[in-house]
C-alpha cells in the first residue's frame, strides 16, 4: 500500500480539515471520527481506512471534532450540535460532481446521523459505525445535564468510561493506541453529554423521514456504546435500503478488532454495491 498524504480541505468553520486524492476518484467520502481520536487515525491506525478507500477510487475527506487532533479547542471538550453544523458546512464545501458517501464511527456516527437528518440532499449513501446515539430522554435526564454544564461545562461525567480495553481486543493494537499520545483518555464532559442528549433526541424525532441508504455496524460486546440502540435506529428509518450488521463478541473499534477481516469484508462489499461502477 502506497503512501498517502494530505491536502488542507478548507470549510467555513475553525476546524482542521483534510483531503486524501484518489487517483481517479469515483466517488468520495465524508469520514467524521469518534470521541478522543482524530482524522488521521484512520490512516495509519483502524485498518488503515483512509488508504484503502482511496485505493477503492474514494476521495476521502475528514475533519477533526472540537478539541481533537488538530482542531482548537480544551481537550475532549465538544458541543455535539455544533459538530454536527460543522459537518452539514464540510459537506456543503465537497466537490457536487462526484456521488457523495458518509461514514461515522462512535461520536462520529452521531453526528454523521444529526447531519443526515438535517439534510439528506446530495448523499448517496452512509455507514454508522458504532453509533453514540442515546435512547430518547427523559425530562430529569435533560434538566441534570443543562444544570451540571451550566455549573462545569468542562466537568468529567460522574460516570464511568471504559478504558482502552473496551476497544478492541487485540493486545498489540491497545499497545498502539495506549502508547497515541494525541488520543484524549479522559472521561466525557458535562457538554458533551447536553449536548450528546439533544442530537440523539433530534434523530428520533426525525428517524422516519431517513431516506439514505444506510449500513448499520456495532459489536454486542461494546461496552462504550450500547448496541441495541443501533439496533433501535435501524428498524426506525424509512429507508427502504437499510442494513444491521451486529457481530457477536464484536468490541467498539470493530475495524480494530480480532474480527476485522470479516466487518472489513461486509464494509467494502456493502460499500461497493452502490459506488459507480467503473467504465
Amino acid at each position: 500500500m502506497v503512501e498517502i498524504k494530505s491536502a488542507p480541505f478548507i470549510i467555513d468553520a475553525p476546524v482542521a480539515g483534510y483531503l486524501f486524492k484518489a487517483k481517479n476518484p469515483k466517488a468520495q467520502i465524508l469520514l467524521q471520527h469518534g470521541y478522543g481520536e482524530y482524522t488521521k487515525r484512520y490512516v495509519t491506525q483502524y485498518s488503515k481506512l483512509i488508504p484503502k478507500l482511496v485505493e477503492r477510487g474514494f476521495d476521502v475527506y475528514g475533519i477533526d471534532l472540537e478539541g481533537h487532533g488538530n482542531t482548537a479547542g480544551e481537550r475532549g471538550l465538544i458541543d455535539v450540535q455544533q459538530a454536527v453544523e460543522h459537518h452539514l458546512l464540510a459537506r456543503a464545501a465537497m466537490p457536487t460532481t462526484l456521488p457523495t458517501f458518509l461514514f461515522g464511527h462512535s461520536l462520529g456516527g452521531l453526528v454523521t446521523a444529526g447531519s443526515i437528518t438535517r439534510d439528506q440532499s446530495n448523499i448517496t449513501a452512509a455507514i454508522i459505525s458504532s453509533s453514540a446515539m442515546q435512547t430518547p430522554s427523559k425530562l430529569w435526564e435533560r434538566s441534570l445535564a443543562k444544570v451540571m454544564t451550566a455549573i462545569a461545562p468542562s466537568g468529567p461525567l460522574p460516570l464511568p468510561r471504559p478504558g482502552i480495553e473496551a476497544l478492541t481486543r487485540d493486545a498489540e493494537l491497545l499497545k498502539v493506541i495506549e502508547a497515541d499520545s494525541e488520543m484524549f483518555k479522559g472521561k466525557a464532559k458535562n457538554k458533551v453529554a447536553k449536548t450528546t442528549l439533544a442530537v440523539s433526541d433530534g434523530v428520533w424525532a426525525d428517524a422516519s423521514n431517513w431516506l439514505v441508504p444506510t449500513l448499520f455496524i456495532h459489536g454486542d460486546q461494546d461496552t462504550s456504546t450500547n448496541f441495541e440502540n443501533s439496533v433501535s435506529l435501524h428498524k426506525a428509518i424509512g429507508s427502504k435500503d437499510k442494513t444491521l450488521k451486529v457481530y457477536e463478541g464484536g468490541f467498539h473499534e470493530l475495524l480494530n478488532d480480532t474480527i476485522a477481516a470479516k466487518v472489513e469484508k461486509d464494509f467494502f462489499a456493502w460499500l461497493d454495491a452502490r459506488k459507480p461502477k467503473s467504465k
